[in-house]
């Protein structure tokens, strides 16, 4: 395999995926068809529901039947999505894209990030998977913002034309997965690829086995792919909502790209600034080290080195999160795009640093389940905050929902922070005390 041609493959990937032109005017089509707020919100709600059952079969599919496989049929289902939004089928046809486009997420994520990780672990540059994986974030989220400053472009070709162009966008994604390469690291792994349906039901059981055995012993992990879906939770509905808030309060509909540009590339420069604050803990990183000097002068020596840990990175960003929210649901143009940023930026600082902690964690041969997870946490807390969001913005104005939002994303950060500062003091301290009485 040619590391740096698969690279490339997987950069072509998600720039192709990410250049649609619809996520910033889908919100707007929907109204200018006749469809409230509350049913938008509805929508979305069915769109998480399908994340939520099927991501992490997804993932499974992934890991048993191959990465390149299931990333070209994610294009193909995308494609599907695109031209159900293209019909006049009504609210169930809304639904029906919708939730094809929730197949189609569900099984690209988790995929790409695996095969990227494998890729690189075959090639014995595991190293440069943080880096790697800061960029095809950042690839994406310059893809998204483009696509939100064609918003123009959108509203011009109408609704139909917008999602015809959106399924020739898939159809490229398909095919450039099709040239990726499928990395092979384990024996399993190349028996898969050899004969993908052989034994399928005894594969399929022992994975599910293995899994929730990896679940059960890293409840941390968990934890930490929690946090970061209630970190992303306000993001999307910021540019769900915000895209009828703010022409609400006077922005042209039709130059509603140019805020959404401006936020989606503070999620990029929160990418960046993720990646390289943990490429300087890694550097930097020793641990904790804990010496004992006898009963009576026991010594905490414990150190860490490196700017900020894991927990206290989720702990800031949610708060900052949370207060972008607040602002973003003010009636001021010059507070809601700033608030609007903020929330970009720290969930892509987020994210970033999540990613790259937890793989090292996982296994190869349940890589893509288990990064499944994570969207299919986000999407648990999206099923029941979606359809809210959209039902307080229908009664009181969309102030409403995102004050919801911030109010509780910021007093859960600053709650969990303080217990798991708790935690760690009170394990720290019987560690301590253990290592002392050994002394004695």
């Amino acid at each position: 395999m040619n590391i740096e041609m698969q690279i490339k493959k997987l950069y072509a990937f998600d720039a192709a995926l990410c250049l649609r032109i619809t996520d910033a005017v889908w919100v707007l089509f929907l109204l200018n068809r006749g469809f409230s707020l509350a049913q938008v919100g509805m929508a979305e709600g069915i769109y998480h529901v399908i994340s939520m059952f099927c991501e992490v079969p997804s993932g499974m599919a992934a890991d048993l039947f191959g990465r390149k496989r299931t990333l070209v049929f994610s294009g193909l289902l995308g494609m599907v999505s695109s031209l159900f939004m293209c019909l006049d089928a009504g609210f169930l046809g809304v639904c029906a894209g919708m939730a094809f486009s929730a197949l189609s997420l569900n099984l690209m994520s988790g995929t790409e990030e695996a095969i990227l990780y494998d890729s690189l672990l075959s090639a014995g540059e595991e190293e440069r998977f943080g880096k790697t994986l800061a960029r095809l974030s950042m690839i994406g989220r310059v893809g998204s913002a483009l696509g939100c400053l064609a918003s123009p472009m959108a509203v011009a070709l109408g609704y139909k034309g917008t999602y015809l162009f959106s399924t020739c966008l898939y159809f490229i994604s398909a095919v450039t997965a099709a040239g990726v390469a499928e990395p092979i690291v384990t024996e399993r792994q190349r028996k898969r690829q050899e004969h993908p349906l052989q034994g399928i039901g005894k594969r399929f059981r022992q994975h599910i086995g293995e899994s929730a055995q990896f679940i059960r012993s890293h409840p941390k992990v968990i934890c930490k792919l929690f946090a970061n879906g209630a970190i992303g939770c306000p993001v999307y509905l910021t540019v769900m909502f915000l895209q009828e808030h703010l022409t609400a309060l006077g922005w042209p509909a039709a130059w509603i790209g140019v805020p959404l540009l401006v936020m989606r590339l503070f999620g990029t420069v929160g990418v960046w600034l993720g990646s390289r604050e943990g490429k300087s803990r890694n550097k930097g990183k020793k641990g904790n080290r804990i010496q004992a000097k006898g009963a009576a002068g026991c010594k905490n020596e414990g150190r860490q080195q490196g700017k900020m840990g894991l927990a206290k990175c989720l702990t800031v960003c949610g708060l900052v999160s949370g207060v972008g929210a607040l602002m973003a649901g003010s009636p001021w143009i010059t507070v809601i795009v700033p608030g609007a940023m903020l929330l970009q930026a720290s969930e892509g600082f987020a994210q970033i640093r999540v990613d790259e902690n937890v793989n090292r964690d996982f296994e190869s041969d349940q890589r893509a389940t288990m990064v499944s997870i994570d969207s299919m946490l986000y999407s648990v807390l999206m099923i029941a905050v979606s359809p809210a969001v959209g039902k307080l913005g229908d009664w009181y104005g969309t102030w409403a929902g995102f004050t919801l939002l911030g109010t509780a994303l910021a007093a859960g950060s600053l709650g969990m922070g303080a217990l798991y500062s708790l935690y760690q003091r009170k394990s720290l301290g019987n560690e301590v005390k253990g290592n002392c009485e050994k002394n004695i």
